[in-house]
């Protein structure tokens, strides 16, 4: 087989894999449209003040255990911190330095 002929059957299979995946592909980038969507809003609520969880699900739009998720993952990653606490539920700020993505 030649480097043409090969080259043939690379880029058939290729087309043949993506005509395949093609539902999947799409779904996954609009729930990453999604997901960012979410993150850049509760960035935006934590833009100037302090929030808790339900204040910020509130005001995005989100479940509070959606919310939860989220602000775990960014807590780990050093996006947000806690900040002070109000009755059984801690504020969350968004670390020093950080600006809106």
């Amino acid at each position: 087989m030649t480097n043409t002929e090969e080259n043939t059957d690379q880029k058939a299979a290729m087309k043949a894999l993506r005509q395949e995946r093609k539902a999947w592909i799409k779904a996954a980038a609009a729930k990453v449209k999604e997901h960012n969507s979410a993150l850049k809003a509760i960035r935006t609520q934590l833009k100037d003040t302090a929030r808790t969880v339900p204040e910020i699900a509130q005001r995005v739009g989100l479940s509070t255990s959606k919310v939860m998720w989220y602000v775990a993952s960014m807590k780990k990653y050093g996006e947000i911190l806690e900040a002070d606490q109000d009755d059984s539920y801690f504020r969350y700020q968004l670390a020093g330095g950080e600006k809106e993505k």
